[in-house]
């Protein structure tokens, strides 16, 4: 903040302050009239503020910056987390503020240590005895967890995140084989735990996909019974909800590089889930860059892709909302150019236009997307 010599010529591709709620120098008290505690908060705000603004404008590059995790008593009871004067209360509207800073500020970002520490236990996340010997804001143990969750946010600001969801049929998005069992008899929906299971997961499915991830299908099956079973009437997902559907008797490890020709990626965007151990097993073999995370159980699925963290959002544009319509397209277009007997032709037949300019602030994100 006050100039460096050596932070100078290191010249930081990114900037990651870690605090926590040991930071918190301007607090709150029971005896404070509310317009202290106002200005309490407003100061504190303030440091911050301060600091973020003058790296930014020396540095120009990504700020990573910890929320506060929730303090470590409650001198109100319950009512801390509402009263002015509580103590929570401060902390959940100073991170509000800090919300606000990074929605108005693209090349910041929160790490939300208030989550992970409520996620990890708070029990366990905070450890008194290591603050007092070793000034250590959390539990040592705590610590590749939330190593682990710095990454993914420096993963997603270099373009290194995971784009699509290569997803196996019988028993992940529904239980039972639907060639051997039959459409009718596949277990999916409110009548059996396991179908409420495989629900929950399609509507998380579902709704990752309006964030841009793509979903395509891998699964051992004739294709016209993979139809059949996604157009269940209970199926949260349909067969036009996903850019590909691979549903064939090849090797599925071929299956995914196919799968990455197609939608001009590689294969190292792609997260292959599998109710199958031995499958996931021969990709983890044949395809070490493809993500393949390990599911036990139906109730595991939603938090083995979810906590793994491949999708990380540092920035969601107009194009991201609308990318399984424009992958859609150019799997459409490959399928026509096909047809055509020289490149050149298949091009023309699109009638494509082209506006050269200058860099527009409404395509700053997009441009540094593509950048990365």
């Amino acid at each position: 903040m006050f100039g460096n010599p050596e932070l100078d010529s290191f010249k930081p591709d990114l900037i990651f302050i870690h605090t926590s709620q040991y930071n918190i120098q301007n607090q709150c008290g029971v005896s404070m009239s509310e317009e202290r505690i106002e200005q309490c908060l407003n100061a504190e705000f303030s440091r911050y503020k301060e600091v973020w603004d003058k790296l930014a404008e020396k540095f120009g590059c990504p700020i990573i910056q910890n929320n506060f995790d929730k303090p470590l008593y409650r001198l109100l009871g319950n009512s801390d987390i509402y009263d002015f004067r509580g103590m929570s209360n401060f902390v959940y509207r100073l991170n509000g503020m800090f919300y606000e800073y990074a929605r108005e500020h693209p090349g910041f970002h929160i790490h939300d240590i208030d989550y992970l520490s409520a996620r990890y236990g708070l029990d366990n996340w905070q450890n008194i005895q290591h603050w007092s010997m070793y000034k250590y804001a959390f539990n040592l143990r705590a610590i590749p967890e939330f190593a682990y969750s710095v990454t993914r946010i420096i993963k997603s600001i270099f373009g290194k995140n995971k784009k699509v969801l290569a997803l196996d049929l019988d028993n992940t998005l529904w239980g039972g084989v639907v060639g051997d069992d039959g459409v009718d008899n596949l277990e999916i929906g409110p009548e059996t735990p396991a179908g409420e299971s495989f629900i929950a997961f399609q509507e998380y499915l579902s709704k990752i996909r309006e964030t841009g991830v793509l979903l395509t299908v891998n699964s051992k099956n004739d294709e016209e019974n993979a139809l059949a079973g996604l157009n269940h009437p209970n199926n949260i997902l349909k067969p036009r909800d996903f850019a590909l559907i691979k549903a064939n008797w090849n090797s599925k490890d071929n299956n995914l590089i196919e799968t990455a020709q197609q939608l001009n990626l590689g294969a190292d965007s792609i997260v292959f889930v599998d109710d199958n151990p031995a499958e996931r097993s021969i990709v983890r073999s044949q395809l070490p860059f493809v993500a393949v995370p390990e599911v036990e159980q139906t109730e595991d699925l939603i938090a083995a892709v979810d906590r793994a963290g491949f999708f990380e959002v540092t920035g969601l544009t107009a194009d991201d909302l609308k990318r399984n319509e424009m992958y859609k397209a150019n799997a459409e277009r490959l399928e026509i150019q096909k047809s055509f007997a020289n490149y050149d032709d298949y091009l023309r037949s699109l009638e494509m236009t082209a506006e050269i300019a200058d860099f527009k602030p409404v395509n700053i994100q997009r441009i540094a997307q593509l950048t990365n």
